[in-house]
């Protein structure tokens, strides 16, 4: 089921001779070597597409918000040891803030790793890779089913279409997209094959480590394992006939034995339940992100169309659907329409499952599988030559390779998104402003880096740290309520740092408000000083 395979005949012939001619085709070379690989059509399509994703994904800034939250505790990790029991970077007091568990720390590390010896070129470089690699594995997943290559090259098309509101952020999220289409591998070999018994739990092992999604993978097995124990149930008719099956066993078995991999994690078995109530959390529901599915953006437009899509193919499919099948695109469906955040595993899934079944309806000549009968596709060096051009060139068109090559990287101004707030985190490093600060929470996570925690936010990206008061009384200082200063004073808040865009009334309140101080201003943003009250004797004396 490779996308690349030897091809015993280095030469094809010409055209068939017109009537009459009785003389045999004169055979047309193919350049070819025993000593270099040889690629098929498909295989020169898989490059190009993988060559395009890192090159598009190479051109993404670094995201404003969460990313440098988990750089800052990356490099709590690397100079100070284990994180304590509650956020060391949040400006409210530990009995107003949950307890601190860490799972993405593994990510974390990594990411400040490569910050410090790569640096921000690294980053978006390892960004590129991560996504590049995501869709590779897929494309396999989805050979593994027996899927003629074409379907297989286009089900990475389609998910990195879909995907691309989510997997255009760097963020722990994208190690998770990484290691979930290894557990559609899995899926799709273990009932023959041995050898997923071997890596699968490894792969759990690391992720429960990098992030949180590995539930996902975990129920990606569940349902695979359920939807096939329904099947065989139908067919056999009783259910203990059922676990004597050999298909069968082995599901529940690779099941149960990532489960276990998925323990070895600092909080152990904990660590399950923790994660799975995490959407609990009522702050996410004002982040966008978090928020349900709509058709008018572009994520919903996408989801939407895929679903016109999946009637058309049930449809018209010649193969009947299988319950896992049915079951997978229920439940991953169901979780992109209650989250725009969980649209990336649904643009996995969906391909995987519904490409088996657009196959059925059009199966392209030439198919190079190992159970053809014509093996038709030709192979030849050129093609391989063809891919390592395209290799090249994406190496040398890609920024943060240009950067790294040349040991000319791009500014952070460059490389940043427009929303960083670059100028203000300048100006509280150069005043070395310490203490508590109120601002928005997508800027909180950049100061808190540009100022190596001197400052401490109300709230940043970590809303699910946040308690539910917390989070009201923030939203109520953002909105510029008329008691904002005290509900400031409430936290002891030391500093503001308002957004011009969006804290515009905050901003006329305190522009004539005695104890505001503007410190300074752009065309982005204020640092706004919060003087003392005045004690009531002083006030007093004065009268």
């Amino acid at each position: 089921m490779s996308l690349f395979e030897a091809e015993p005949d280095h030469t094809v012939t010409d055209s068939p001779p017109p009537p009459g001619d009785d003389r045999p085709p004169v055979p047309r070379p193919i350049p070819a070597s025993d000593y270099f690989p040889q690629t098929t059509p498909w295989g020169l399509a898989a490059v190009v597409l993988l060559c395009g994703i890192f090159l598009c994904t190479s051109f993404h800034r670094l995201n404003h918000t969460d990313l440098w939250g988990h750089l800052c505790f990356g490099r709590w990790l690397v100079e100070n040891g284990p994180l304590p029991e509650v956020d060391p970077f949040s400006a409210t007091t530990p009995h107003k803030t949950a307890p601190l568990v860490n799972v993405p720390w593994l990510a974390q590390m990594i990411g400040y790793g490569v910050l410090r010896y790569l640096g921000l070129e690294g980053l978006v470089l390892g960004h590129a890779a991560l996504a590049m690699l995501s869709c590779a594995v897929l494309i396999f997943a989805t050979r593994c089913r027996g899927v003629h290559p074409i379907w297989a090259v286009g089900a990475g098309a389609v998910c990195y279409l879909i995907a691309l509101p989510i997997i255009g952020t760097i963020r722990p999220q994208l190690a998770g997209l990484l290691g979930f289409p290894f557990v559609l591998v899995a899926c799709a070999l273990v009932r023959d094959k041995n050898h997923p018994f071997l890596w699968l739990p490894i792969v759990f092992a690391l992720w429960a480590n990098l992030h949180g999604s590995f539930v996902l993978g975990l129920a990606l097995l569940g349902i695979c394992a359920v939807g096939d124990s329904w099947d065989a149930m139908r067919e056999i008719k009783g259910e203990s006939a059922v676990w004597s099956l050999r298909e069968i066993r082995r599901r529940w078995s690779l099941l149960l034995l990532c489960t276990i991999a998925a323990c070895l994690n600092p909080q152990g078995p904990r660590l399950l339940l923790l994660v799975a109530s995490f959407g609990g959390n009522p702050a996410l529901a004002d982040i966008t992100e978090w928020r349900q599915l709509v058709i008018k953006s572009l994520g919903g437009t996408l989801f939407f169309s895929s679903l016109v899509l999946t009637a058309l193919v049930i449809r018209y499919s010649k193969l009947r659907f299988l319950a896992y099948e049915v079951l997978l695109l229920v439940a991953f469906g169901a979780l992109a329409l209650m989250s725009m955040r969980m649209l990336a595993w649904w643009a996995m899934v969906w391909p995987w499952v519904l490409l088996r079944h657009v196959s059925s309806l059009w199966q392209p000549t030439g198919d190079c599988g190992e159970d053809s009968a014509y093996p038709t596709a030709s192979r030849n060096t050129m093609r391989t030559l063809y891919a390592l051009a395209c290799v090249f060139i994406t190496v040398l068109w890609a920024p943060p390779s240009q950067g790294l090559l040349h040991s000319t990287p791009r500014g952070i101004g460059t490389i940043t998104s427009s929303d960083t707030p670059l100028y203000v985190a300048d100006e509280m490093r150069r005043r070395r402003v310490r203490g508590r600060i109120f601002c928005p929470l997508d800027w909180g996570d950049f100061l808190i880096w540009r100022t190596h925690a001197a400052v401490k936010p109300l709230v940043y990206s970590h809303v699910h740290l946040v308690a539910p008061s917390v989070w009201t009384d923030y939203l109520l200082i953002y909105q510029g309520v008329s008691n904002w200063l005290e509900l400031a004073d409430r936290y002891q808040l030391d500093y503001l740092v308002l957004s011009r865009q969006r804290n515009g009334r905050l901003r006329r309140s305190i522009e004539r408000h005695p104890r505001a101080e503007i410190l300074y201003q752009d065309q982005q943003s204020l640092l706004v000083g919060i003087l003392p009250a005045p004690r009531r004797d002083q006030s007093a004396e004065g009268s």
